[in-house]
Protein backbone atom coordinates (compact mmCIF):
# COMPACT_ATOMS: atom_id res chain seq x y z
CA UNK A 1 0.00 0.00 0.00
CA UNK A 2 1.50 3.23 -0.77
CA UNK A 3 0.30 5.40 2.32
CA UNK A 4 2.13 8.59 1.15
CA UNK A 5 -0.12 8.43 -2.26
CA UNK A 6 -3.43 7.97 -0.27
CA UNK A 7 -2.72 10.71 2.00
CA UNK A 8 -1.59 12.96 -1.15
CA UNK A 9 -4.87 12.01 -2.75
CA UNK A 10 -6.95 12.51 -0.01
CA UNK A 11 -5.28 15.80 0.75
CA UNK A 12 -6.63 17.15 -3.25
CA UNK A 13 -9.78 16.13 -2.35
CA UNK A 14 -10.12 18.04 0.70
CA UNK A 15 -7.73 21.65 0.83
CA UNK A 16 -4.74 21.10 -1.01
CA UNK A 17 -4.27 22.01 -4.62
CA UNK A 18 -2.67 20.99 -7.77
CA UNK A 19 0.84 22.41 -8.82
CA UNK A 20 1.32 22.60 -12.40
CA UNK A 21 4.64 23.11 -13.93
CA UNK A 22 5.25 27.19 -15.43
CA UNK A 23 5.74 25.45 -18.87
CA UNK A 24 2.56 23.64 -18.77
CA UNK A 25 -0.30 25.03 -20.98
CA UNK A 26 -2.78 23.58 -18.93
CA UNK A 27 -5.39 26.15 -17.23
CA UNK A 28 -5.74 25.07 -14.03
CA UNK A 29 -9.70 24.54 -12.28
CA UNK A 30 -9.98 27.41 -10.24
CA UNK A 31 -12.67 25.54 -8.48
CA UNK A 32 -9.95 23.05 -7.28
CA UNK A 33 -7.34 25.53 -7.18
CA UNK A 34 -3.81 25.31 -8.28
CA UNK A 35 -0.12 26.73 -8.13
CA UNK A 36 2.32 27.09 -10.94
CA UNK A 37 5.57 25.69 -9.98
CA UNK A 38 9.09 27.14 -12.37
CA UNK A 39 11.95 25.16 -11.94
CA UNK A 40 13.82 26.06 -15.06
CA UNK A 41 15.65 29.20 -13.40
CA UNK A 42 19.33 29.26 -13.99
CA UNK A 43 19.37 31.77 -16.13
CA UNK A 44 16.38 33.98 -14.06
CA UNK A 45 17.26 37.47 -12.74
CA UNK A 46 15.15 37.31 -9.01
CA UNK A 47 12.59 34.42 -10.09
CA UNK A 48 8.86 33.66 -8.39
CA UNK A 49 9.57 30.26 -7.92
CA UNK A 50 5.71 29.28 -6.99
CA UNK A 51 3.61 32.13 -8.76
CA UNK A 52 0.09 32.38 -10.22
CA UNK A 53 -2.00 31.08 -7.37
CA UNK A 54 -5.65 30.05 -7.13
CA UNK A 55 -6.77 29.45 -3.96
CA UNK A 56 -10.46 28.85 -4.09
CA UNK A 57 -12.78 30.60 -1.27
CA UNK A 58 -13.90 26.70 0.17
CA UNK A 59 -10.23 25.73 0.58
CA UNK A 60 -8.88 28.79 2.49
CA UNK A 61 -9.95 28.00 5.76
CA UNK A 62 -6.74 25.91 7.14
CA UNK A 63 -4.57 28.24 5.19
CA UNK A 64 -6.08 31.23 6.81
CA UNK A 65 -6.01 30.11 10.59
CA UNK A 66 -1.87 27.98 9.65
CA UNK A 67 -0.79 32.10 8.30
CA UNK A 68 -2.39 32.81 11.94
CA UNK A 69 0.29 31.20 13.60
CA UNK A 70 3.40 32.31 11.84
CA UNK A 71 4.34 35.41 14.17
CA UNK A 72 3.78 33.37 17.38
CA UNK A 73 7.53 32.10 17.20
CA UNK A 74 10.78 33.56 18.09
CA UNK A 75 12.89 33.81 14.78
CA UNK A 76 16.15 32.85 16.76
CA UNK A 77 15.92 29.10 17.84
CA UNK A 78 17.67 29.66 20.81
CA UNK A 79 15.30 32.28 22.10
CA UNK A 80 12.66 31.18 25.02
CA UNK A 81 9.28 30.98 23.37
CA UNK A 82 6.59 32.53 25.00
CA UNK A 83 3.22 31.19 24.43
CA UNK A 84 0.23 33.87 25.09
CA UNK A 85 -3.32 32.47 25.78
CA UNK A 86 -4.09 33.67 22.04
CA UNK A 87 -1.37 31.63 20.68
CA UNK A 88 -3.16 28.72 22.66
CA UNK A 89 -6.15 29.22 20.56
CA UNK A 90 -4.50 29.86 17.40
CA UNK A 91 -3.52 26.31 17.58
CA UNK A 92 -6.50 24.77 18.94
CA UNK A 93 -8.41 27.05 16.05
CA UNK A 94 -5.75 25.33 13.50
CA UNK A 95 -5.80 21.35 14.95
CA UNK A 96 -9.71 21.44 15.37
CA UNK A 97 -9.88 22.65 11.61
CA UNK A 98 -7.83 19.44 10.35
CA UNK A 99 -8.51 16.99 12.73
CA UNK A 100 -10.54 15.10 11.07
CA UNK A 101 -9.49 16.22 7.68
CA UNK A 102 -9.88 13.92 4.30
CA UNK A 103 -5.94 13.48 4.91
CA UNK A 104 -6.10 12.85 8.62
CA UNK A 105 -8.56 10.38 8.01
CA UNK A 106 -5.89 8.53 6.23
CA UNK A 107 -3.64 8.76 8.16
CA UNK A 108 -5.23 8.21 11.08
CA UNK A 109 -6.44 4.58 10.10
CA UNK A 110 -3.59 3.82 8.64
CA UNK A 111 -1.84 3.76 12.42
CA UNK A 112 -4.87 2.27 13.61
CA UNK A 113 -4.35 -0.65 11.79
CA UNK A 114 -0.18 -0.62 11.89
CA UNK A 115 -0.66 -0.38 16.00
CA UNK A 116 -3.84 -2.66 16.52
CA UNK A 117 -5.34 0.26 18.66
CA UNK A 118 -8.49 2.50 18.19
CA UNK A 119 -7.76 6.41 17.85
CA UNK A 120 -10.26 8.57 18.40
CA UNK A 121 -10.64 11.88 17.19
CA UNK A 122 -9.66 13.51 20.47
CA UNK A 123 -6.68 10.75 21.07
CA UNK A 124 -5.37 12.15 17.53
CA UNK A 125 -5.89 15.56 18.44
CA UNK A 126 -3.73 14.99 21.31
CA UNK A 127 -1.13 13.20 19.19
CA UNK A 128 -0.91 15.89 16.57
CA UNK A 129 -0.41 18.35 19.44
CA UNK A 130 2.30 16.71 21.44
CA UNK A 131 4.11 15.47 17.86
CA UNK A 132 4.11 19.05 16.43
CA UNK A 133 3.68 21.86 18.85
CA UNK A 134 5.20 20.95 22.25
CA UNK A 135 8.50 22.21 22.69
CA UNK A 136 11.60 20.61 23.83
CA UNK A 137 14.95 20.94 24.79
CA UNK A 138 17.63 19.83 22.15
CA UNK A 139 21.45 21.01 20.91
CA UNK A 140 21.06 23.48 24.07
CA UNK A 141 18.33 24.94 22.44
CA UNK A 142 15.59 25.60 24.80
CA UNK A 143 11.96 25.51 22.95
CA UNK A 144 11.78 24.02 19.75
CA UNK A 145 8.77 22.31 18.52
CA UNK A 146 8.40 20.58 14.88
CA UNK A 147 6.03 22.93 13.81
CA UNK A 148 7.82 26.40 14.12
CA UNK A 149 10.40 24.37 12.39
CA UNK A 150 8.63 23.33 9.75
CA UNK A 151 6.10 25.44 8.52
CA UNK A 152 7.85 28.27 9.79
CA UNK A 153 11.34 28.10 9.65
CA UNK A 154 14.27 29.77 12.19
CA UNK A 155 17.57 31.18 12.42
CA UNK A 156 20.69 29.64 13.31
CA UNK A 157 23.03 31.96 12.98
CA UNK A 158 23.32 33.57 9.09
CA UNK A 159 21.39 30.67 8.07
CA UNK A 160 18.02 29.39 7.78
CA UNK A 161 16.71 26.33 9.40
CA UNK A 162 13.49 24.23 8.40
CA UNK A 163 10.99 26.33 5.98
CA UNK A 164 9.28 23.62 4.70
CA UNK A 165 6.67 24.62 3.84
CA UNK A 166 5.65 25.74 0.44
CA UNK A 167 2.75 28.58 1.28
CA UNK A 168 4.50 30.20 3.67
CA UNK A 169 7.51 30.27 0.75
CA UNK A 170 4.92 31.51 -1.38
CA UNK A 171 3.94 34.28 1.01
CA UNK A 172 7.25 35.79 1.91
CA UNK A 173 7.90 35.54 -1.81
CA UNK A 174 5.07 37.87 -3.19
CA UNK A 175 3.53 39.52 -0.21
CA UNK A 176 3.50 40.61 3.43
CA UNK A 177 3.19 37.72 5.72
CA UNK A 178 -0.10 39.31 8.18
CA UNK A 179 -2.38 42.56 8.47
CA UNK A 180 -0.13 44.68 10.55
CA UNK A 181 3.48 43.72 9.33
CA UNK A 182 3.78 46.98 7.41
CA UNK A 183 3.48 48.58 10.73
CA UNK A 184 5.73 46.74 12.88
CA UNK A 185 8.03 47.02 10.31
CA UNK A 186 8.31 50.22 8.62
CA UNK A 187 9.20 49.84 4.81
CA UNK A 188 9.02 46.43 4.56
CA UNK A 189 9.17 44.68 0.70
CA UNK A 190 6.13 42.44 0.01
CA UNK A 191 9.01 40.45 -2.18
CA UNK A 192 11.71 38.88 1.11
CA UNK A 193 12.39 35.83 -0.72
CA UNK A 194 15.86 36.54 -3.32
CA UNK A 195 16.01 32.77 -5.29
CA UNK A 196 19.56 32.09 -5.32
CA UNK A 197 19.72 29.03 -7.94
CA UNK A 198 17.99 25.35 -8.54
CA UNK A 199 19.34 22.34 -7.18
CA UNK A 200 17.66 19.93 -9.31
CA UNK A 201 18.72 16.20 -10.55
CA UNK A 202 17.84 13.45 -12.02
CA UNK A 203 14.29 15.04 -13.62
CA UNK A 204 13.03 16.72 -10.97
CA UNK A 205 11.91 19.46 -12.89
CA UNK A 206 9.39 17.47 -14.63
CA UNK A 207 7.42 17.06 -10.96
CA UNK A 208 5.75 20.01 -9.82
CA UNK A 209 5.11 18.67 -6.68
CA UNK A 210 8.24 19.29 -4.63
CA UNK A 211 11.23 22.30 -5.29
CA UNK A 212 14.75 22.09 -4.24
CA UNK A 213 16.29 25.43 -4.15
CA UNK A 214 18.83 28.05 -2.65
CA UNK A 215 17.44 31.03 -1.64
CA UNK A 216 17.77 34.34 0.87
CA UNK A 217 15.36 35.39 3.18
CA UNK A 218 14.49 38.63 4.72
CA UNK A 219 13.50 37.06 7.99
CA UNK A 220 11.06 39.14 10.67
CA UNK A 221 12.20 38.76 14.20
CA UNK A 222 8.96 39.63 15.81
CA UNK A 223 10.55 40.30 19.23
CA UNK A 224 13.15 41.73 17.92
CA UNK A 225 11.00 44.24 15.39
CA UNK A 226 14.15 43.67 12.91
CA UNK A 227 14.64 42.31 9.83
CA UNK A 228 17.62 39.39 9.46
CA UNK A 229 18.75 38.38 6.31
CA UNK A 230 19.18 34.91 6.33
CA UNK A 231 20.36 31.84 3.79
CA UNK A 232 19.29 28.82 3.22
CA UNK A 233 22.04 26.45 0.73
CA UNK A 234 19.93 23.97 -0.41
CA UNK A 235 15.52 23.81 0.78
CA UNK A 236 12.98 21.37 -0.31
CA UNK A 237 9.82 21.28 0.41
CA UNK A 238 6.55 19.37 -1.41
CA UNK A 239 4.08 21.80 -3.67
CA UNK A 240 0.58 22.16 -3.37
CA UNK A 241 -0.42 20.11 -0.28
CA UNK A 242 -2.24 21.68 2.57
CA UNK A 243 -0.88 22.01 6.56
CA UNK A 244 -2.96 19.08 7.33
CA UNK A 245 -1.73 17.38 4.49
CA UNK A 246 1.84 17.85 4.96
CA UNK A 247 1.04 16.97 8.98
CA UNK A 248 -0.98 13.84 8.02
CA UNK A 249 2.63 12.64 5.73
CA UNK A 250 4.83 13.63 8.15
CA UNK A 251 3.05 12.58 11.11
CA UNK A 252 2.69 8.78 9.58
CA UNK A 253 6.49 8.75 8.92
CA UNK A 254 7.63 9.89 11.95
CA UNK A 255 5.05 7.74 14.42
CA UNK A 256 7.33 5.00 15.93
CA UNK A 257 4.48 2.58 16.09
CA UNK A 258 3.64 2.86 12.62
CA UNK A 259 7.05 1.79 10.88
CA UNK A 260 6.09 3.69 7.77
CA UNK A 261 8.26 3.49 4.70
CA UNK A 262 11.03 6.27 4.66
CA UNK A 263 10.36 6.34 0.81
CA UNK A 264 7.32 8.15 -0.90
CA UNK A 265 6.52 7.91 -4.60
CA UNK A 266 4.15 10.62 -5.23
CA UNK A 267 2.69 11.50 -8.75
CA UNK A 268 5.33 9.78 -10.36
CA UNK A 269 8.61 10.43 -8.49
CA UNK A 270 10.17 8.86 -5.74
CA UNK A 271 11.34 10.47 -2.26
CA UNK A 272 13.27 10.01 0.82
CA UNK A 273 10.97 11.24 3.33
CA UNK A 274 13.85 12.88 6.21
CA UNK A 275 12.51 13.00 9.62
CA UNK A 276 14.49 13.67 13.08
CA UNK A 277 12.79 13.64 16.62
CA UNK A 278 13.65 14.87 19.75
CA UNK A 279 15.73 12.46 22.43
CA UNK A 280 12.55 11.24 23.83
CA UNK A 281 11.07 10.49 20.54
CA UNK A 282 8.00 12.06 21.70
CA UNK A 283 8.28 15.20 18.98
CA UNK A 284 8.92 15.66 15.64
CA UNK A 285 12.40 18.44 15.31
CA UNK A 286 12.43 18.17 11.60
CA UNK A 287 10.69 16.49 8.45
CA UNK A 288 11.03 17.39 4.91
CA UNK A 289 11.48 15.57 1.17
CA UNK A 290 14.57 14.58 -0.58
CA UNK A 291 14.02 13.76 -4.27
CA UNK A 292 15.50 10.34 -5.20
CA UNK A 293 14.21 10.21 -9.47
CA UNK A 294 11.43 9.04 -11.08
CA UNK A 295 9.22 6.26 -10.33
CA UNK A 296 9.44 3.24 -12.36
CA UNK A 297 6.87 3.76 -15.20
CA UNK A 298 3.41 1.81 -15.26
CA UNK A 299 2.43 0.41 -18.38
CA UNK A 300 -1.63 0.94 -18.56
CA UNK A 301 -3.59 -2.00 -18.95
CA UNK A 302 -5.23 -2.72 -22.82
CA UNK A 303 -8.57 -2.17 -23.67
CA UNK A 304 -10.80 0.80 -24.24
CA UNK A 305 -10.05 4.33 -22.64
CA UNK A 306 -12.02 5.04 -19.45
CA UNK A 307 -14.84 7.31 -19.24
CA UNK A 308 -13.72 10.52 -18.39
CA UNK A 309 -13.72 11.37 -14.99
CA UNK A 310 -16.22 14.88 -13.98
CA UNK A 311 -14.23 16.99 -10.96
CA UNK A 312 -16.13 17.15 -8.42
CA UNK A 313 -15.69 16.93 -3.97
CA UNK A 314 -16.39 13.31 -3.52
CA UNK A 315 -14.09 10.48 -3.79
CA UNK A 316 -13.01 6.93 -3.12
CA UNK A 317 -10.71 6.80 -0.15
CA UNK A 318 -10.40 2.95 0.65
CA UNK A 319 -12.11 -0.21 0.53
CA UNK A 320 -11.82 -3.57 2.77
CA UNK A 321 -11.52 -5.96 -0.67
CA UNK A 322 -10.90 -8.92 1.02
CA UNK A 323 -11.89 -8.74 4.93
CA UNK A 324 -11.87 -11.64 7.33
CA UNK A 325 -14.08 -14.58 6.72
CA UNK A 326 -17.05 -14.44 3.99
CA UNK A 327 -16.44 -11.78 1.64
CA UNK A 328 -20.17 -11.13 1.27
CA UNK A 329 -21.79 -8.93 3.09
CA UNK A 330 -18.19 -7.58 4.75
CA UNK A 331 -16.54 -5.29 2.07
CA UNK A 332 -16.77 -1.56 2.35
CA UNK A 333 -16.23 1.43 0.32
CA UNK A 334 -15.01 4.82 2.31
CA UNK A 335 -16.53 8.06 0.50
CA UNK A 336 -14.60 11.09 1.56
CA UNK A 337 -15.76 14.63 0.92
CA UNK A 338 -13.20 17.61 0.49
CA UNK A 339 -15.62 20.02 -0.02
CA UNK A 340 -16.13 22.73 2.65
CA UNK A 341 -20.52 21.63 2.82
CA UNK A 342 -21.63 17.95 3.13
CA UNK A 343 -22.55 16.43 0.11
CA UNK A 344 -25.95 14.47 -0.23
CA UNK A 345 -25.12 10.66 -1.60
CA UNK A 346 -29.07 10.91 -3.27
CA UNK A 347 -28.52 9.26 -6.34
CA UNK A 348 -25.07 8.78 -5.73
CA UNK A 349 -23.80 4.37 -7.35
CA UNK A 350 -21.04 2.56 -6.56
CA UNK A 351 -20.06 -0.27 -9.92
CA UNK A 352 -17.74 -2.79 -10.11
CA UNK A 353 -15.15 -4.12 -12.71
CA UNK A 354 -18.11 -5.52 -14.12
CA UNK A 355 -20.25 -2.90 -13.92
CA UNK A 356 -22.37 -4.20 -11.27
CA UNK A 357 -24.28 -1.45 -9.64
CA UNK A 358 -24.96 -0.44 -6.25
CA UNK A 359 -27.51 2.24 -5.96
CA UNK A 360 -26.06 4.20 -2.53
CA UNK A 361 -28.60 3.22 -0.09
CA UNK A 362 -30.55 6.28 1.56
CA UNK A 363 -29.84 5.46 5.24
CA UNK A 364 -26.23 7.45 4.65
CA UNK A 365 -27.60 10.64 3.87
CA UNK A 366 -24.91 12.89 2.95
CA UNK A 367 -20.97 12.78 3.19
CA UNK A 368 -19.97 16.07 6.12
CA UNK A 369 -17.87 18.24 4.47
CA UNK A 370 -14.30 17.25 5.00
CA UNK A 371 -15.15 14.03 6.52
CA UNK A 372 -16.23 10.47 5.25
CA UNK A 373 -18.79 7.88 5.42
CA UNK A 374 -17.91 3.87 5.40
CA UNK A 375 -20.34 2.13 2.91
CA UNK A 376 -20.93 -1.59 3.35
CA UNK A 377 -21.79 -3.59 0.04
CA UNK A 378 -24.47 -5.86 0.39
CA UNK A 379 -25.34 -9.61 -0.42
CA UNK A 380 -25.98 -9.68 -4.49
CA UNK A 381 -25.15 -6.06 -5.45
CA UNK A 382 -21.53 -5.15 -6.34
CA UNK A 383 -18.78 -7.30 -5.49
CA UNK A 384 -14.86 -6.50 -5.54
CA UNK A 385 -12.67 -9.10 -6.74
CA UNK A 386 -9.66 -10.23 -4.63
CA UNK A 387 -8.13 -10.96 -7.99
CA UNK A 388 -7.87 -7.35 -8.68
CA UNK A 389 -10.40 -5.08 -9.96
CA UNK A 390 -11.88 -1.68 -10.76
CA UNK A 391 -14.72 0.81 -8.08
CA UNK A 392 -16.35 3.54 -9.91
CA UNK A 393 -18.52 6.20 -7.91
CA UNK A 394 -21.04 7.81 -10.10
CA UNK A 395 -23.07 10.94 -10.09
CA UNK A 396 -26.53 10.95 -10.12
CA UNK A 397 -26.03 12.19 -14.00
CA UNK A 398 -24.31 8.67 -14.56
CA UNK A 399 -20.84 10.61 -15.14
CA UNK A 400 -17.70 9.67 -13.52
CA UNK A 401 -17.23 11.33 -10.44
CA UNK A 402 -14.31 9.19 -8.88
CA UNK A 403 -12.49 5.72 -10.04
CA UNK A 404 -9.72 3.93 -8.66
CA UNK A 405 -8.11 -0.02 -9.10
CA UNK A 406 -6.39 -1.88 -6.73
CA UNK A 407 -4.21 -5.00 -8.11
CA UNK A 408 -4.18 -8.62 -6.65
CA UNK A 409 -1.03 -8.46 -4.29
CA UNK A 410 -3.57 -5.56 -2.61
CA UNK A 411 -6.48 -7.97 -2.34
CA UNK A 412 -4.18 -10.63 -0.82
CA UNK A 413 -3.88 -8.99 2.31
CA UNK A 414 -7.15 -10.22 4.49
CA UNK A 415 -9.20 -7.54 6.46
CA UNK A 416 -6.62 -4.58 5.62
CA UNK A 417 -8.14 -1.33 4.12
CA UNK A 418 -6.66 -0.44 0.77
CA UNK A 419 -6.37 3.01 0.32
CA UNK A 420 -5.93 4.97 -2.82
Amino acid sequence: MNIYQAIWDADQAGSGIRPLLASSSEAGQEEHGYIRVLTRTETLQDPNILFDLALPVHKRTTYDLVQALFDNYALDEQHTELETPEEREEIHDLLTAVVDSPPMLVARQYLEEATGTAISSARWYSTLLEMWFRTFRGGGDPALSGFEHVFVGEQQGPKVQGYHFWYKYYLDDGMVQREGTRSMFPGLADDRIVYLRGQYKDGQEAFPESVTISYKWLAPDYDAKVLRPLTKPTGGFFVGCSVEGLMAIGTVRAHLGARAPKEAVINGARYELKVFRSENNQHIRTFYPIYLGPASEVTPPPGPAPDPVEPGKLRILAALVNPEGDDVGGERVMLANGGGQAVSLEGYVLRDANRNRLPIPDEFGSVPARGAVTVTLPRGSMQLSNKGGEITLLTPSGAVAHRVSYSKAQARREGEMIYF
